[in-house]
């Protein structure tokens, strides 16, 4: 999973500034860091930038564009990733992806395989480019990745941007254009729109491929037959951005929402609470939520913040650098720069609410420093279901590390697995969102939604 930004300009490549065009993708790249920060690129046909982390001053990457005089960049892809790339050839191709690759497998069995090597990455790339520019077969070049894509992937073939968005319309893609300066830009999220005010931004289609031509603008390769809509629900609780939009709703109006459904739906099982805990801070939108739900049920309860802060952007490298320093100390002597106000919690019935919990590891430490001031219970709503796959919410950590992974099979409830998870974390309760509930709160029907078959089948009672 991660962030795309693309840019083409169709103006005579005698005119263009390499520099204005880099920093227009670089700030692109600046507004979708939430998406991804273990490695970026930006690449233009030669050119290449890249590096793991947080993006750094633009001045460092005016040292590389001094070094293009002859380039004149008018096709550029930036590229942010939460996963940092294992494949040669992804280094090599210009190319951004928000999404992951599926069967890879029977890639073994395609006719246009290279047989020379099988890492998938390549075979796609070049499998999608014989289709598309040697045998001129646009339909078949996007039913090929459409095939293998759950997202978005857009590449740099011979400084011409194609762009693709799976049938399924998994993750959101978007396209501005500004006819008078000759300027298309492609983005994850249409909140960027605000800092560029001279592009019309609309919504790619599902199933669309298009070309961004610097001779001739924009055009429509092929439009696939549209497959049941089927969206990636993590974009609702954090990927997207609070400021982007969803049916004319924005993001945060529709996390505060999912919150309140699913207060509505818990107001007979959470009964006995006097602080609500926004865990980690991204969570308060849901936290706001699901004290307006449980207030048109008269309980008194009272939000403050977590103690896990991620309020600053992903593009501070002080965040990262404080949470190792935190880790590091709670290690060697017990110690942390997190803190609980004691006052607030000491013999209070807490209510944590998590967005996910992935590997346990951030509930288990709030769970650890709360008990340390005396709290008299501790209860956790989780706004996301049970993660069962990492590719569910873009992890880069091992599936055997995912705390409900090993109950796949052995549950048919999803109380059992709030009971399990409940006792592995040490507190009085855990409970799950369910795809049906979620949805509710998206405002979506449960079928518009991509859940793993085991969690969208549990029994939700």
């Amino acid at each position: 999973m991660g962030g795309i930004i693309a840019l083409c300009i169709t103006s005579d490549s005698n005119n263009i500034n390499a520099e204005k065009s880099i920093y227009q993708v670089f700030r692109g790249m600046q507004l979708l860091q939430h998406r991804g920060k273990a490695y970026w690129k930006i690449s233009s046909g030669k050119f290449e930038v890249n590096s793991f982390g947080s993006l750094p001053s633009f001045e460092i990457i005016q040292k590389f564009i001094a070094k293009q005089q002859n380039n004149p960049m008018n096709a550029i892809v930036g590229h942010l990733s939460k996963k940092k790339p294992t494949s040669r050839g992804s280094i090599r191709v210009n190319f951004a992806l928000d999404g992951f690759f599926i069967d890879l497998d029977k890639l073994l069995t395609h006719p246009l395989m290279k047989r020379n090597n099988f890492e998938p990455f390549d075979q796609i790339h070049h499998i999608f480019k014989e289709l598309l520019l040697v045998r001129k077969d646009a339909y078949k070049a996007a039913e090929f990745l459409d095939r293998h894509l759950r997202g978005n992937y857009v590449v740099n073939i011979n400084k011409e941007v194609y762009i693709f968005r799976n049938s399924t319309g998994f993750k959101p893609l978007f396209i501005g254009e500004d006819n008078n300066q000759g300027i298309y830009l492609v983005t994850s999220e249409n909140y960027i729109g605000s800092f560029y005010p001279y592009l019309k931004i609309r919504e790619i289609n599902p199933g669309q491929l298009v070309r961004l031509d610097p001779n001739h603008g924009t055009d429509t390769l092929t439009q696939l037959d549209k497959n049941r809509i089927l969206m990636d629900p993590f974009e609702f609780i954090r990927e997207s951005h609070v400021s982007s939009t969803f049916n004319d709703k924005s993001i945060y109006s529709i996390r505060k929402n999912i919150g309140k459904v699913q207060a509505q739906h818990l107001s007979n099982k959470i009964y006995d609470t006097n602080v609500i805990l926004a865990e980690p801070d991204y969570t308060r939108p849901m936290a706001l939520g699901l004290n307006q739900g449980f207030k048109t049920h008269e309980k008194r309860t009272e939000i403050v913040e977590g103690i896990i802060k991620d309020r600053y952007d992903d593009s501070d490298p002080m965040i990262d650098y404080s949470e190792q320093v935190s880790k590091n100390k709670l290690l060697s002597n017990g110690k942390t720069l997190k803190f609980v106000i004691e006052p607030i919690t000491k013999r209070k019935k807490i209510l944590s609410i998590q967005g996910t919990i992935q590997t346990g590891g951030t509930v288990v430490e709030t769970v650890y420093y709360l008990k340390k001031t005396g709290v008299s219970k501790i209860q956790v709503i989780v706004s996301y279901v049970p993660t069962i796959d990492g590719r569910q919410v873009g992890l880069y950590t091992q599936q055997k590390d995912l705390i409900s992974r090993k109950y796949i099979g052995k549950i048919s409830f999803i109380d059992e697995m709030n009971a399990k998870i409940a006792s592995e974390l040490k507190v009085d309760a855990v409970f799950y969102n369910s795809p049906e509930i979620l949805a509710k709160g998206i405002g979506v029907h449960e079928s518009q939604l991509w859940f793993p078959e085991w969690i969208r089948f549990l029994e939700y009672r």
